[in-house]
C-alpha cells in the first residue's frame, strides 16, 4: 500500500505531497489523517507528516520509496472533507497545508514522545515554602538577584500552589526557573490528581426554556424556520446589551438537537466560557464538550475524543473550538462576534467567522453572529442584505438600558482634583457602598505605571528586545515587558545620568487598586487583568467572588467588558477613555466604541437602574457621544463614511506584508524586493503602498517593516500574487521571515 504524505515543514517549496511505502505489518493502522513519522532527505531525524491519501493500485517507482516508520495517532481527526478546508484556509491565508491541519488536531498534539509526555494523569504544582517576609527580606537584601525568581516568587507570594503549566504559559517563565527556586529552598514542587471535570464539578440546577419577550420570539422563529430546511444561512442577531441574546441562543439549539442534528458555541473569552458552560448545563446538561487554552493538555485530548466519537451534541469554547471534529453539524453561534480575538494573531492568521461561514455552508448549517456592537463589515453586510438581520432592541425582563454620562475631566483639573478617580465618580462610589450595591471600574491597561523616565535626562526604560517601554508593576517591584516577557528589577537610578529623580507616567490597573483603596479604606475590591488570572480558574473564581456580592468595585481591564451578567452592579465608571481615543490605525475607533459601550451595559441588568460615568477630556468626540446616546447605529453611519472615503474595509481587501528577522538591514532590502516584485505588471487592479515599520518596529529581538496591498480581492488577483510570493522567496535573504495577513485588525 502507498501513502502520499504532506511533510510538516515551513518550507513554501516542500508544501507537497510525497510518496512512502507502508509496511504490511501497519497497513491495518492506515488511515487518511493520520500523523506518522518518516525519513525525509538526507537528514538522520524522522520527521512528522499527515497522510492525505492512501492507494492499493500504483504504478511501480522508478526510484526506491521509502517506508513509514511509524504511526503517532491511534485516532485520526482529519477527513476528506477537513483536508477541503485546510487547502481552502491554506488559499486564502497564505500558508503551507500543514500549518491548517494543525488547527484541526487536538490542541496540545505535538510528537509522539512529548505527547506521551504531557499526556500524564498526574498535575504538578508549586508551592512556598518559605514565608512571605523571608522572601521580601531576601529580594530586598539582594539574596534573590535574578529578575524571573523575583517575578515567579512575587507571583506565588499571591497566587499559592499554582501548576507549573500554568505558570510558564502565563508568566513567560522557564521550567529552569522555577528548578532553581527549588533548590533555593523557596518552593516546591507536588505531583496532584488531575482536576475535577469541570462539569461534573457543577452544582447547577436544571431549568426549562423562559418564555421569550416578543423580540425574541421573532429572532428564533425567523432563524428556525433556515434550521428547519437544513440550508446554510448566515443570521446576525444585533441586540442591546441585557436583551436576552443567550436565552435565544439556548432555545435555537434545542430546535437543533431535536432535528438530530449538533452545534457549535464561540465565545471570545476564556471566563465567559464558565459563565456561558452553566447556563447551558443548566439546560442541557452534560451534553456538552468545552474546548479553551486554559484547560490541560489531556483534559483538551479527552474532550476531542469524546467529540470524535458523538459522545456529545453541544460544544462550547473560545476561537479554536470552530474545527472540533463535530460531525452532523446543524448549527454554529459566535457570540461577542465584534471580538478581535476572532482573529487569530500567529500563523495562519484567519479570521473565525470566514473559517466558520465555509464550515456551515458545507454542511448545510446555519451560522448565527450575535453582539450588542457589531463588526463594522458584519454589520455593512446585514443591512446591505448579504446576511439575515434580527434586531433586539429592548433589554429583558423589563430591565431599563444604563443612563450614560461624559465627565469632563477638566472640570476636576480646575478645581484641583489631579486623582485618576474624579469627584463625580467618588461621589457615585460612595453612594453605591452606601446602597450596597456593586460598581465596576474598567481601565483598559495593567499594570500599576505605563512607564518610567528619569526627569532630569529624559530617559525611558525601555525593553532591551522590543521597541517599548516596560511596565512598572508595583506589587513585585518589577519592570515587566508586556510583549516579549522581558523582566528587570525596578531601578532608583537613572542609567544614562545617574540622576534619582525617576518619575512615572500614565495609570495602570495595579495603581487605580491603589488610589481606590486609599479612598475608601474599608471597602473589598477585586482586580482582574492578566497578572491576576495566570492561574487555570483565577477567572472564575474572581467573577464568582465577585458575583456572590461579597466585594464592592471589581476593577479590570477589557476581560471584564463583556457578556458578564452580574444583578447588583449599578455603577460602571470607565477610566483612561482618552488613551482608548488616541490609536491610530483604521479599526481603532471601532474597537473604542465597542469597549466602552459593552462595559456600559454591565450596568443595571437586573431591575435596579444602572448608571454609568466615562471620564474623559474629549466630551465632543462622536465615539463618546453614540455611546451616551446608547446608540450604536449613530456611530456605524460616521464611521462607515470614514471607511468609505479613506479606502478601508468593507469596500477594500487589505493584504499586509510583514517581513521580519534580526537585521534591520536584511529586514528593509527584502521589503524593498517585495515592494518592487508587486508593483511589476501591477496594471492598477491593486494599489500597493511603500514599506513602513509598525508603530512597534522590534518585538523580541526581531525587527519589522511592512508592505500594504489594497485591491478587491479576486482569483486573478490570488494568482499574480501567489507568482509573486513565489519570485520573492526566490530572491529573499534566507534569514527573514514573510507573514500575510488579510484584513487585520491592527496595521
Amino acid at each position: 500500500m502507498l501513502a502520499k504524505i504532506l511533510i510538516n515543514t515551513s518550507v513554501n517549496s516542500l508544501n507537497k505531497v510525497y510518496d512512502y511505502l507502508i509496511p504490511e505489518e501497519l497497513e491495518p493502522e492506515a488511515e487518511i489523517g493520520k500523523r506518522v513519522e518518516v525519513s525525509f532527505g538526507r537528514g538522520k531525524e524522522l520527521t512528522e507528516g499527515i497522510i492525505v491519501k492512501l492507494e492499493t493500485e500504483y504504478e511501480e517507482p522508478k526510484y526506491k520509496l521509502k517506508p513509514i516508520e511509524s504511526f503517532l495517532d491511534d485516532i485520526s481527526y482529519i477527513d476528506e472533507k477537513r483536508l477541503k478546508l485546510a487547502k481552502y484556509i491554506s488559499y486564502v491565508y497564505f500558508c503551507n497545508v500543514y500549518d491548517a491541519l494543525k488547527l484541526m488536531l487536538p490542541p496540545g498534539t505535538k510528537s509522539k514522545n512529548s505527547s506521551k509526555s504531557l499526556d500524564t494523569r498526574k498535575d504538578k504544582r508549586v508551592i512556598l515554602i518559605k514565608s512571605h517576609d523571608d522572601i521580601m527580606q531576601d529580594i530586598e537584601a539582594n539574596v534573590v538577584k535574578s529578575a524571573k525568581q523575583i517575578q515567579l516568587l512575587s507571583f506565588l507570594m499571591y497566587n499559592d500552589n499554582v501548576l507549573i503549566s500554568d505558570i510558564i504559559e502565563g508568566l513567560g517563565i522557564s521550567r529552569s526557573v522555577i528548578s532553581t527556586a527549588q533548590k533555593n529552598g523557596y518552593v516546591d514542587i507536588v505531583e496532584c490528581e488531575k482536576q475535577v471535570d469541570f462539569l461534573k464539578d457543577l452544582n447547577v440546577e436544571r431549568t426549562k426554556a423562559l418564555t421569550p419577550t416578543d423580540e425574541q420570539k421573532k429572532v428564533i422563529a425567523g432563524i428556525c424556520g433556515y434550521i428547519y430546511d437544513e440550508e446554510y444561512k448566515q443570521c446576525l442577531i444585533h441586540g442591546v446589551t441585557g436583551s436576552g441574546k443567550t436565552e435565544v441562543y439556548l432555545q435555537l439549539i434545542e430546535n437543533v438537537l431535536n432535528q438530530g442534528r449538533r452545534a457549535i458555541v464561540l465565545v471570545p473569552e476564556i471566563s465567559l466560557t464558565y459563565q456561558t458552560v452553566e447556563r447551558f448545563v443548566s439546560r442541557f446538561g452534560n451534553n456538552i464538550a468545552i474546548l479553551h487554552s486554559k484547560m490541560t493538555v489531556s483534559q483538551r485530548k479527552d474532550e476531542y475524543k469524546r467529540i470524535k466519537r458523538g459522545e456529545v451534541d453541544i460544544v462550547i469554547g473560545a476561537r479554536s473550538a470552530i474545527f472540533a471534529p463535530v460531525e452532523d453539524l446543524g448549527l454554529v453561534i459566535i457570540d461577542e462576534e465584534h471580538d478581535t480575538s476572532y482573529y487569530s494573531q500567529t500563523k495562519p492568521k484567519y479570521s473565525t467567522k470566514d473559517i466558520a461561514a465555509y464550515i456551515c455552508k458545507e454542511a448545510g448549517a446555519v451560522l448565527v453572529l450575535g453582539s450588542a456592537t457589531p463588526e463594522i463589515n458584519t454589520y455593512n453586510k446585514a443591512i446591505n442584505g448579504q446576511i439575515e438581520l434580527f434586531e433586539m432592541k429592548n433589554r429583558a425582563a423589563d430591565a431599563k438600558l444604563p443612563s450614560i454620562e461624559l465627565v469632563n475631566l477638566r472640570d476636576d483639573r480646575i478645581m484641583g482634583n489631579t486623582s485618576s478617580i474624579s469627584l463625580k465618580l467618588k461621589a457615585a462610589i460612595e453612594e453605591n457602598i452606601k446602597n450596597h450595591e456593586q460598581t465596576m471600574l474598567f481601565l483598559n491597561k495593567r499594570g500599576y505605571n505605563s512607564y518610567l523616565t528619569c526627569k532630569q535626562c529624559g530617559y525611558v526604560f525601555n525593553c532591551p528586545n522590543c521597541d517599548v517601554a516596560m511596565t512598572y508593576h508595583k506589587t513585585n517591584n518589577l519592570l515587566l515587558c508586556h510583549y516579549c516577557s522581558h523582566v528587570e528589577k525596578n531601578v532608583s537610578i537613572c542609567p544614562k545620568c545617574g540622576s534619582e529623580e525617576i518619575s512615572s507616567y500614565n495609570l495602570g490597573t495595579e495603581k487605580l487598586e491603589e488610589e481606590l483603596k486609599e479612598m475608601f479604606p474599608n471597602i473589598s475590591v477585586l482586580r482582574m487583568d492578566a497578572d491576576t488570572t495566570v492561574a487555570r480558574d483565577s477567572q472564575a473564581k474572581i467573577l464568582d467572588e465577585f458575583k456572590n456580592e461579597d466585594v464592592d468595585v471589581l476593577i479590570g481591564t477589557q476581560m471584564i467588558s463583556k457578556g458578564h451578567d452580574m444583578p447588583n452592579v449599578t455603577l460602571v465608571g470607565i477610566i483612561g477613555t482618552d488613551s482608548l481615543l488616541a490609536m491610530n490605525d483604521f479599526c481603532a475607533s471601532e474597537r473604542a466604541f465597542s469597549n466602552i459601550y459593552q462595559v456600559s451595559g454591565r450596568a443595571g441588568r437586573s431591575t435596579k437602574e444602572g448608571r454609568v460615568l466615562i471620564q474623559t477630556s474629549d466630551t465632543d468626540n462622536y465615539i463618546l457621544q453614540a455611546v451616551e446616546h446608547n446608540d450604536y447605529n449613530e456611530f456605524f453611519d460616521k464611521e462607515i463614511e470614514y471607511r468609505k472615503t479613506f479606502g478601508y474595509p468593507p469596500f477594500i481587501d487589505i493584504l499586509l506584508f510583514e517581513i521580519s528577522g534580526q537585521n534591520l538591514y536584511d529586514v528593509k532590502q527584502n521589503a524593498q524586493i517585495l515592494y518592487s516584485l508587486l508593483n511589476e505588471n501591477n496594471y492598477n487592479e491593486y494599489r500597493v503602498y511603500s514599506p513602513k515599520s509598525p508603530f512597534i518596529q522590534r518585538i523580541n529581538n526581531r525587527y519589522r517593516v511592512n508592505v500594504m496591498l489594497k485591491a478587491k480581492l479576486n482569483t486573478k488577483i490570488y494568482s499574480s500574487i501567489y507568482e509573486k510570493i513565489k519570485i520573492y522567496n526566490s530572491k529573499a535573504k534566507n534569514n527573514t521571515n514573510l507573514i500575510v495577513t488579510k484584513n487585520p485588525t491592527f496595521i
